[in-house]
């Protein structure tokens, strides 16, 4: 998490999913998507080196002495997918996934891939209050339409096509639609509304002392030995929450710093200043200490559905057989030109009979040439992109 109120989305599963995580949890990975993953690397780089190789031999390698290293060639390949990213449409792909709502939080940071988020889906009509509205599923509902309501003759489709405007109203009224604003380049996705979340385990505290009444004080927490089973599960980063507290200070929200071995003494620090540095007698009946409920992997707060346009990975684009040949061109190009760059410091090498006449000015206004021909190759489709539809307004 970057702060309390956003979330760090890591990147997409291998089902295609997106899954939140807070700090106490690792990522979790089956082998299968490990062995894919594995493969998928070594893919890419049996890829990289067989461009890298074509560009070699095109720039005359093992006849003459070329003076790139490889990591000219890696920046080639690297300026041939961003150039390629920048300008063709079959860069990006449609894709959909499900984003875990964590309680009050609002701002998620998505993966670096997806460019855009069109559309979230609820698979409810919504609630003013909560998560639990009533679930439609259209599928099941055409079905009933089809095959029971019109063997009596009454309704049809029309029923059907009422349900479904009584839902879409439905959903605009309670909640249905989720506004949201997306920003591509920092990758934040920030919801316009908080859900609420009212579960997890109170504990009650013997003991609730301050080091400091400073912001960022730490405070520590004493709770009932021997720990609970909630407690045995908490951990440093944990999300824990003090309510009801009288003492100015002390309620809020907080992630743990350090806990003893026995789960029963922690440390947090103060987010905001604290009346007393201790909080004794009936202010500290009066207060809770709050254990959130998991809600992640599978047992999610509720699970969205977000409509994306996401880049196509490296690994996609070149083993695209109408996309490679044009990005080992470019990358070709690009090549030229750092060559032509460093030719071009001087117009001659000396040595006997004359010396050697360098071809760095030839090599960049070939180079100029191809981009710009390649380029325009683009604005062709020769890459499978979509052309531009019909544009009215």
């Amino acid at each position: 998490m970057a702060t309390d109120n956003t979330v760090i989305v890591p990147n997409l599963q291998s089902d295609g999913s997106v899954r939140t995580q807070n700090l106490g949890m690792a990522g979790l990975i089956s082998q299968e998507s490990a062995i894919a993953a594995n493969e998928q690397i070594q893919t890419l780089n049996q890829l990289r080196g067989e461009m890298i190789d074509y560009i070699r031999l095109r720039l005359g390698d093992q006849i003459v002495d070329v003076e790139l290293d490889k990591e000219h060639y890696e920046l080639a390949i690297k300026q041939a997918l961003a150039k390629y990213r920048q300008k063709a449409q079959n860069a990006v792909e449609e894709s959909y996934a499900f984003l875990d709502l964590i309680p009050n939080v609002q701002e998620y940071i998505m993966p670096s891939n997806i460019m855009e988020v069109r559309q979230i889906f609820r698979r409810g009509i919504g609630s003013t209050t909560g998560t639990t509205a009533s679930q439609f599923e259209p599928f099941a509902s055409g079905y009933l339409n089809t095959y029971m309501l019109v063997a009596g003759r009454v309704g049809g489709l029309v029923n059907y096509e009422l349900f479904t405007a009584y839902q879409e109203l439905a959903m605009k009224m309670f909640g249905g639609y989720i506004n949201y604003s997306w920003n591509r380049v920092t990758k934040k996705l920030t919801l316009m509304r908080k859900i609420p979340y009212d579960g997890g385990t109170p504990v009650t505290m013997t003991a609730l002392t301050a080091a400091s009444t400073e912001i960022n004080g730490i405070i520590t927490i004493t709770l009932p030995a021997p720990a609970t089973t909630f407690q045995s599960n908490l951990a440093v980063g944990s999300s824990i929450y003090i309510q009801n507290c009288p003492v100015s200070g002390y309620s809020g929200q907080y992630r743990i710093a350090t806990i003893d071995s026995t789960k029963t003494v922690i440390t947090v620090l103060a987010t905001q200043p604290l009346a007393a540095s201790s909080v004794t007698g009936n202010n500290l009946a009066g207060a809770t200490f709050f254990i959130p409920e998991p809600f992640y992997d599978g047992n999610a707060l509720e699970s969205v559905l977000l409509w994306c346009y996401n880049h196509k990975p490296d690994s996609m684009l070149l083993s695209d057989p109408q996309v490679y040949p044009w990005l080992q061109e470019y990358a070709l190009a690009f090549c030229k030109t750092i060559l032509g760059q460093a030719r071009g410091k001087f117009a001659s090498i000396a040595g006997p009979q004359g010396g050697t006449t360098l071809n760095g000015a030839a090599l960049l206004a070939e180079a100029e040439t191809e981009m710009a021909k390649l380029e325009e190759e683009l604005k062709n489709y020769v890459d499978g992109s979509q052309p531009l539809t019909w544009i009215t307004g």
